[in-house]
């Protein structure tokens, strides 16, 4: 869990939202980063055919909307998919904190690296052709030594990796088959190949 503590006091005071709530959409006016201090929240970005594609993915404790920092509006939206708590650290409290407090633009952009690594690993991943091995990179990815605890419905994972959720439980059920994962319980994994996947040596 990473530590974020550092943007605590620069934050308004917490907000909750019921589960399906939208905090905002793409190109409405930006307010801040948020800082996500409880449940979970999907980023989707919509697409001209109407359809949407999910971007990001936060849980407590956890930030999301970094890049409003720095932009007037928001380029996608951010959807409640639990029952949220949330606090808004404003942009121009970032970037005052940027550039006056010691430490803080270090840790900020530590912060903002952590996430390219997850995004790079999740572009590799969608670049794998076989379901099978695209739902092996991902729970690789999401391992903590060999096992896999998930903490959403497998159906979000399959949004998150571009696979419908039959052809991931299709995939799942090959992974099981070739001897790669063994199941321990609803939403849990034990890898056989270990908790590598893309970017473990980034």
């Amino acid at each position: 869990m990473p530590d974020l503590t550092f943007l605590e006091p620069y934050g308004l005071p917490p907000r909750r939202h019921s589960a399906g709530a939208t905090l905002f959409r793409a190109g409405t006016d930006s307010a801040g980063l948020y800082l996500l201090l409880s449940g979970r929240i999907r980023l989707l970005r919509p697409l001209a055919d109407g359809s949407e594609v999910v971007v990001h993915r936060a849980a407590a404790v956890d930030t999301f909307a970094e890049a409003a920092v720095f932009s007037a509006v928001y380029h996608c939206d951010a959807v409640a998919v639990t029952e949220v708590e949330v606090r808004i650290v404003p942009a121009a409290a970032v970037r005052a904190a940027l550039a006056e407090v010691p430490g803080f633009a270090a840790r900020f952009a530590a912060r903002l690296a952590g996430q390219v690594q997850d995004l790079r690993a999740r572009a590799e991943i969608l670049s794998m052709r076989g379901a099978a091995e695209r739902a092996a990179a991902w729970l690789a990815l999401q391992a903590d030594g060999d096992t896999v605890a998930l903490d959403r419905p497998v159906k979000e994972m399959a949004t998150e990796i571009g696979l419908t959720h039959e052809a991931l439980y299709r995939a799942l059920a090959a992974l099981e088959r070739d001897g790669r994962i063994e199941r321990l319980a609803r939403g849990r994994f034990r890898l056989a190949t270990g908790p590598r996947g893309p970017g473990a040596d980034a």
